[in-house]
């Protein structure tokens, strides 16, 4: 897979002196001699762009500090700003200087399609973020968070963190922004599996291994004690809870018993707003699935319900549409020129168009060590 790195910061270009062709002068008659071509006028965008820098048309180079809101500087930040690809761009453009800062409006800019690669010892402040639809990564460093936050996870966009002393709340961070979501709710003291966040509200989801239960909250639940659990919390008896996923503003997950038999549980964030208030329920049973490991993944705009199939239901769908209006599974023949990474923590879906080294129609089970070709 090729990487692309972020495109560079623009450096300053001076502009090119034109030369003065002399006037001509009269003499003798003699033979014609070839003469040198003349130069070309300067193009109207280059004589625009020397002057909002406020260089001369001729010899100077361009102060591209002080290029004004209404020229060039508005059309570039709006270009970039038409494709999530290049958010980070636009996020260093207004780092430049104080004219370019205050010249491009502070936009609600997210690594909504990106993934967060891993980082490591020496490098652990610093954060790769891979574009899952252009394969372009860019790296930030984030040394001045990570002297005062543990990191909890990313997802849609921001890094969930939470303070290194009690009593250890919530914050967002926006990678590209630098600026954070505060929650008065501290992370809750038990070995967590995974994190997810739901925008519009904002709410924050955890699943722990030990009690199995999924827990949330938004910006408004208080502090307790840190020895105490989130009093919003859902959890089945002998099942356990993995595979948290949101989709179309709702959390969905799925709930495994000790016989590997599923179902997919959601909330209600929709209808209710409010933490306090959200509930979870189950929204479908597939008993006649049988024991099996089951994963979610978002593709393509659907929410898809991928099996491990056994040797004992050989023959039948490996990948299901979940239909959450009609509270229904559909069987998928195909995925086209995707393939999925699945686990019990995070699925994925990319398309083997960018990255030409995965074979589409394929699913890799990343947790098993196995792939499986879904034809």
């Amino acid at each position: 897979m090729e990487k692309k790195n972020a495109p560079a910061a623009v450096a300053s270009e001076p502009v090119a002196s034109e030369p003065v062709a002399s006037a001509p002068v009269a003499a003798e008659p003699s033979p014609p001699s070839p003469s040198p071509p003349s130069p070309s006028p300067p193009s109207v965008a280059a004589e625009r762009v020397a002057s909002e820098g406020g260089a001369s048309k001729r010899g100077s180079s361009v102060n591209w500090a002080s290029l004004s809101a209404d020229g060039p500087l508005h059309q570039i930040g709006e270009c970039l700003l038409a494709n999530e690809e290049y958010a980070d761009t636009y996020s260093a453009m207004r780092q430049v200087c104080r004219n370019w800062r205050s010249g491009l409006p502070e936009p609600d800019v997210h690594l909504d399609e990106w993934i967060m690669l891993h980082h490591a010892l020496p490098h652990v402040a610093e954060f790769t973020f891979l574009q899952l639809g252009t394969s372009r990564y860019v790296t930030i460093d984030l040394s001045e968070v990570h002297t005062r936050y543990y990191f909890v996870g990313f997802c849609r966009g921001v890094i969930v963190l939470a303070q290194k002393y009690p009593p250890h709340k919530i914050r967002l961070l926006n990678p590209l922004t630098k600026k954070y979501t505060m929650f008065e709710a501290q992370m809750p003291s038990v070995l967590l599996k995974s994190v997810d966040v739901i925008k519009s509200p904002t709410m924050v989801f955890v699943t722990a291994h030990y009690p199995s239960e999924i827990g949330w909250v938004d910006e408004s639940t208080p502090t307790k004690d840190i020895d105490k659990g989130w009093e919003n919390r859902f959890s089945i008896k002998n099942h356990c809870l993995r595979c948290i996923t949101p989709f179309n503003g709702e959390l969905y997950a799925l709930a495994v018993d000790n016989l590997e038999h599923g179902r997919i549980v959601c909330t209600n964030v929709q209808l209710q707003q409010r933490a306090s208030t959200v509930k979870m329920e189950t929204l479908i049973s597939f008993p006649e699935l049988g024991h099996q490991k089951f994963y979610l993944v978002k593709s393509d705009g659907d929410l898809l319900l991928v099996l491990l199939v056994s040797v004992a239901l050989a023959g039948r769908p490996l990948v299901y549409r979940v239909d959450t209006t009609s509270r229904s599974l559909h069987p998928v023949s195909n995925i086209g020129s995707n393939a999925f990474f699945v686990n019990y923590t995070r699925c994925i879906s990319v398309d083997t168009r960018v990255y030409p080294t995965l074979r589409p129609g394929c699913i890799y089970y990343t947790d098993l060590g196995y792939m499986r070709v879904l034809s």
